[in-house]
């Protein structure tokens, strides 16, 4: 009986952390609906997935996979927000892809600007690699 209780007592506080680690995270902004099209303004690539914010943490992620690309090469996603002061801030994600379909192309990006707590997409680009 003493083991059973020490389990339940020890899978209660697991649960407890991860709870209380979650709530410190802040709430979930999504620039994008889970699954959109993410392409550049020439369609030289196209990635397929969302991008969040967690103002606590600054924390903007994406999660995706490459839908299709011209070939290798870097991938610059813009967002921009406003601070309070109705200040516009602008950060930068950029990654480098292979160019492959189904390319994973999981990032995350702490924000330069804690002044804002919502950012929108801005804008998508492509450098091609030089070969």
């Amino acid at each position: 009986m003493n083991r059973f209780y020490r389990a339940v007592t020890n899978t209660g506080f697991v649960l407890l952390l991860a709870f209380s680690l979650s709530a410190e995270a802040g709430p979930m902004q999504r620039l994008t609906e889970r699954g959109a099209m993410l392409c550049d303004d020439r369609d030289q690539v196209c990635i397929r997935g969302s991008i969040t914010y967690r103002s606590n943490p600054r924390l903007l992620e994406l999660r995706g996979r490459v839908e299709r690309a011209s070939g290798s090469g870097w991938v610059r996603i813009r967002v921009v927000g406003k601070n309070r002061d109705g200040f516009t801030r602008r950060t930068l994600m950029e990654f480098e892809i292979r160019g492959h379909y189904s390319e994973i192309v999981d990032q995350r990006l702490i924000t330069d600007h804690p002044d804002v707590d919502a950012w929108m997409l801005e804008s998508i680009s492509f450098l091609p690699a030089k070969n």
